[in-house]
């Protein structure tokens, strides 16, 4: 498996001749989640029900109308930076990709969250650890369709043994090139912002090649649509 090192290099040299793309379709998922997070937070203190409802009629739960649409842009921008990295024909449609399957990247998010808190409430170290653990989640999901919430999960977490403290220090090369973004008055967030999002997907495709090497799998059947639930 290459080294941190080689996956920054390997990112960056994947965005040649896509970075405008990336960095377009990154800006408009920017945009778009941003501003539904906005209106889940709005409705969350109460503000949608003053601004909607001020006779008290009904309310907008926050919380309830992030669940409705961060699995399926979770999952399209995986599909989207696995295309960029693979050279794989990437379109700015692909973000708005996990919609054609929203039942279940819906509860994938879901029971992603539900797992992961569950580990919270144990220790704090443990989740953490989980949270490394369910990392590659989206990308599994994109890649075997097939796949229901739970598997996609428990497969991330057999791609991520024995990588967890590699994608850890991966992690903190990802925290400084964001700052040195901000540094820049996030100008340099052009530049940086689709190499970070290549990097994530580059590192899936490493472990995940790992992962087949350890199972003895060296070509992979492709699903069929009705495997695929299409």
């Amino acid at each position: 498996m290459r080294t941190n090192l080689e996956i920054l290099s390997d990112a960056w040299q994947v965005l040649k001749g896509q970075r405008g793309l990336a960095l377009g379709t990154l800006l408009v998922y920017i945009l778009i989640v941003g501003t539904l997070s906005f209106i889940d937070s709005a409705a969350s203190f109460g503000l949608i029900h003053l601004i909607w409802s001020p006779t008290g009629s009904y309310r907008v739960n926050g919380g309830f109308l992030q669940i409705l649409w961060s699995g399926a842009f979770s999952l399209g921008s995986a599909t989207f930076m696995l295309k960029i990295v693979r050279r794989a024909n990437p379109d700015f449609e692909d973000i708005f990709s996990g919609f054609n399957r929203w039942s279940r990247a819906t509860w994938t998010s879901i029971v992603y969250l539900v797992r992961l808190i569950l580990w919270y409430l144990l220790l704090i170290i443990p989740g953490i650890i989980k949270t490394f653990a369910y990392a590659q989640t989206w990308y599994v999901l994109s890649d075997y369709p097939e796949l229901t919430a739970n598997q996609a999960i428990n497969r991330s977490e057999e791609m991520m043994q024995g990588h967890k403290i590699k994608l850890f220090l991966l992690t903190l090369w990802i925290l400084l090139l964001f700052l040195l973004s901000v540094i820049t008055l996030f100008i340099g967030f052009f530049w940086i912002g689709p190499w970070i999002a290549a990097i994530s997907a580059q590192f899936y495709t490493e472990v995940k090649a790992d992962w087949l090497r350890r199972n003895g799998i060296h070509t992979e059947p492709t699903p069929t649509a009705e495997e695929a639930g299409e």
